[in-house]
């Protein structure tokens, strides 16, 4: 049976938690994530999954609580340790893309392991067979700013796999894709799957509602899991 590579108890994120406004983004929220799986976090805007999100993939800190991914305990890393957490074991997919418009598909593919201390033969071997993955190859010198929509994200996506991540993180990633290249996008994801990878997409996109490869959907509501 396989192990919960994210586990997450007691969570909570407030912000200006001294003062009369202090807002809870995230309250006493509990998940547990096996290795494999792919979880739909569902929600409207503001909802709170972007900030588990965050959170899980230690671009956050939370306010209180434990969270466990892939063994180690993330929630009080320091950010030096959290950015070679982050190098090592997960992948992210963004709504906006985070692409450098200027650079080529290969040089923006293969930018998270500039620091790694690969060669640049290593490099670029691991790009390649991360833009083989996301069915990008053919664009590999061509600029960002010169791609379509449904390139960027599979660009994107090649970027989120270049470090071979054991979980892979989504957030909104059909947003600016029409339907077409959200179904492509979908495809895509049955195929990490298909390859063992953990896989969480925050969404509220309803073609993700009807996946036969979801593990589980979790609904997120005013920043507590509901259902």
């Amino acid at each position: 049976m396989s192990q919960n590579i994210i586990k997450v108890k007691e969570l909570n994120k407030v912000y200006n938690e001294k003062a009369d406004n202090a807002f809870y983004a995230l309250s006493d929220i509990e998940l547990s994530v096996k290795a494999g799986e792919l979880i739909i976090l569902k929600g409207v805007s503001g909802s709170g999954k972007s900030t588990l999100l965050a959170i899980i993939g230690a671009l956050s800190k939370p306010t209180s609580g434990s969270v466990e991914v892939d063994g180690q305990n993330i929630a009080k890393l320091p950010d030096l340790h959290s950015s070679m957490f982050r190098a090592t074991t997960i992948g992210f997919i963004f709504q906006s893309f985070d692409l450098f418009d200027e650079l080529d598909v290969h040089d923006n593919v293969a930018l998270p392991l500039v620091h790694t201390g690969l060669s640049q033969k290593e490099i670029d071997k691991k790009a390649a067979i991360a833009m083989e993955l996301a069915h990008i190859s053919h664009k590999r010198t061509q600029r960002v700013k010169d791609l379509s929509g449904g390139e960027k994200q599979r660009c994107a996506i090649a970027r989120a796999l270049v470090n071979e991540p054991k979980i892979i993180l989504c957030d909104e990633p059909t947003a600016n894709l029409d339907r077409d290249n959200a179904l492509k996008f979908i495809e895509t994801l049955k195929t990490l799957k298909a390859l063992g990878k953990t896989i969480l997409v925050a969404t509220h996109d309803p073609l993700f509602e009807q996946l036969d490869i979801t593990d589980a959907m979790v609904n997120i509501e005013n920043g507590k899991i509901v259902g």
